[in-house]
């Protein structure tokens, strides 16, 4: 059996500049005659990745890694020895030549990833065409003109269109020349129906590997029935937790300002380049990972979130905040309110507008502090309590002392509380693992540890997690704010990431819910039936009890601050009929829901 000739093999290991290579995965900063930066193979603040280019090799004084060029991307690619020399040649220019004859020894080789590049790429293409010349790609021409996408967005993103027909591509593929065995294989068309095309009338988004290379593909129903986005599956050479959207076309600005925006979508990344903010990447119909956060880490120090307003975004971005924390990244958050996203602010308000709401972020540990005063009432000891607990994942993510007692400092202002009282509280509960999980868990503040108690909102939002058709009524009616328990709450947001991302199923559901507590309860509702009869009128009655308490709680609080107000200035004045006027709205809604039960 051939094998690659060891001439080859020096000569790539002599072509091949290794600074430049590792300088693709981590940022170096020289040293001398050598270089030095953070590790690409595990998480570190404190450079230890010693390169020394004279030699050809790296040392990772933190992990203990090292080697050539070869060796370098076999780790980080997960390629064999003989894959990660060939693709080294490729780059380097270099002619393999193997002993022998034939085939390299490769024991044994995927030939598979390589084909599929190549095949994803002339689809891209192809529906590039689609998109650009072809009437059938119209509708998506629409669509992109009506969000004022520019048509230098649209080339250099290489935008397609995958046609309405869903057994075109199959019969178009076939004809150049590939076999349905292969074409079975490829994540391009249904597992059931082999000729039947996975993504049909959609907008579709290539998605790259780092290289630049189209790997998968995303896309966006432009008519009809069914989810909004979908995305390709895992597949050989994709891994959609292990790859951010635009990455590619991102990294230079990453590594000049060492700063990334994580945002929600495709549409959103576009409009951020639009605006020339080209550091925007985005995660790939999967809640953002530790493995996307780890491939900017060696390059950015601060991460700005750009989540979308909505309950469903701020539970996404208080998990990215707790995961980017533990791996010891500065935090921002770009606040963009009224319901809108980026690619809004940019079509209906200009480039420079979405270019500002980057000055105007702020600090994570003051976006919690806002959210947290904004779900619980914190004019009574309870609500303060369980505002500050709110905030106690953040604290136990922070990589240091320091840090914490600063964060603490701060929180006991914002909530006129003691520092010794905050700590006291949070070491307790640390102690008791009963009011938070591990960062990496990615997990969000949950009730007790122990059996969850079946509170009447809980109740509700269990009859809607079995009954998912009635959500929408349900999202109508309430946000998770207007939610007292805790696990209502966690249980409403996830319903709505379900809702947003068109996901039904109780697979879909129970794998958003990182609560395995109340996942447990799901499913044990659902096996049980117990709403399967007058779900209707449960979840209605729900509704009802949770608007109820919402109003009472705003009315409460609209009677404690008049009765501090004086009347004797103009302001005060103001301030006192603004107020009676929004008591009586909520006296009448009141009156309206009473009349209902009734």
């Amino acid at each position: 059996m051939a094998r690659i000739s060891a001439a080859t093999i020096d000569e790539v290991n002599q072509r091949v500049d290794i600074v430049a290579l590792v300088g693709e995965y981590t940022r170096l900063e020289r040293r001398g005659s050598d270089w030095w930066g953070c590790c690409p193979f595990h998480n570190e603040k404190t450079p230890s990745f010693h390169v020394v280019p004279d030699r050809k090799m790296y040392h990772c004084f933190g992990c203990g890694k090292g080697g050539g060029p070869v060796n370098f991307v076999m780790e980080l690619e997960k390629l064999s020895f003989v894959e990660a020399v060939e693709t080294l040649a490729k780059k380097a220019g270099v002619e393999v030549v193997y002993e022998g004859g034939g085939e390299a020894e490769a024991g044994p080789r995927d030939t598979t990833r390589d084909d599929l590049i190549d095949l994803y790429g002339r689809v891209a293409t192809s529906f590039h065409y689609l998109l650009s010349e072809s009437e059938m790609g119209a509708s998506a021409r629409e669509y992109l003109a009506g969000r004022k996408v520019d048509p230098a967005i649209i080339e250099s993103f290489a935008l397609g269109y995958a046609p309405a027909d869903r057994r075109w591509l199959h019969a178009f593929l076939r004809k150049k020349g590939y076999s349905p065995e292969f074409l079975a294989k490829s994540g391009l068309f249904s597992k059931k129906y082999p000729e039947v095309a996975f993504f049909s009338d959609r907008l579709i988004f290539p998605i790259r590997n780092r290289k630049g290379q189209v790997v998968a593909f995303g896309g966006r129903l432009l008519a009809g029935e069914g989810p909004k986005y979908l995305n390709s599956g895992d597949l050989p050479q994709y891994k959609k937790g292990e790859t951010l959207f635009a990455f590619d076309k991102a990294l230079p600005e990453i590594r000049s300002t060492k700063t990334v925006i994580f945002c929600e979508g495709y549409m959103d990344v576009l409009a951020w380049h639009q605006a020339g903010v080209t550091r925007a990447v985005a995660p790939l119909g999967t809640a953002f990972t530790p493995d996307q956060a780890k491939m900017v880490r060696s390059f950015a120090d601060t991460v700005y979130l750009s989540f979308d307003s909505d309950a469903a975004g701020q539970n996404a971005t208080y998990k990215a905040i707790l995961m980017l924390r533990k791996m010891e990244f500065e935090v921002r958050v770009i606040e963009i309110h009224g319901g809108k996203d980026p690619a809004d602010i940019l079509q209906n308000d200009g480039p420079e507008a979405l270019k500002k709401s980057v000055d105007y972020s702020i600090l994570d540990f003051d976006y919690l502090v806002s959210t947290a005063a904004r779900r619980h009432d914190v004019g009574n000891p309870e609500g303060k309590t369980r505002a500050i607990a709110f905030l106690f994942p953040y604290i136990d993510a922070l990589s240091s002392d320091i840090q914490r007692e600063s964060t603490v400092n701060r929180l006991s202002a914002a909530f006129e509380t003691s520092e010794k009282a905050i700590m006291a509280d949070f070491r307790d509960r640390k102690e008791q693992r009963v009011s938070f999980v591990r960062p990496e868990a990615n997990g969000v503040p949950g009730p007790a540890a122990g059996k969850l108690r079946r509170s009447a909102e809980l109740r509700a939002v269990l009859a809607v997690a079995v009954n998912q058709s009635f959500f929408p009524a349900m999202r109508n009616s309430l946000s998770s704010d207007d939610f007292e328990d805790q696990a209502a709450r966690d249980l409403f947001i996830v319903l709505e990431e379900c809702y947003r991302d068109g996901a039904a199923s109780y697979d879909a559901l129970l794998e958003r819910c990182s609560n395995r507590e109340i996942a447990s309860l799901i499913a044990e509702t659902a096996v049980s039936g117990e709403f399967s009869e007058n779900a209707e009128k449960v979840v209605d009655d729900g509704i009802r009890l949770v608007r109820r308490n919402a109003l009472e709680k705003r009315r409460n609080r609209l009677v404690a601050r008049m009765s501090v107000l004086t009347g004797t200035t103009p302001d005060d004045t103001k301030a006192i009929t603004e107020m009676v006027a929004e008591k009586q709205g909520i006296d009448e809604e009141l009156k309206n829901l009473k009349d209902m039960n009734e």
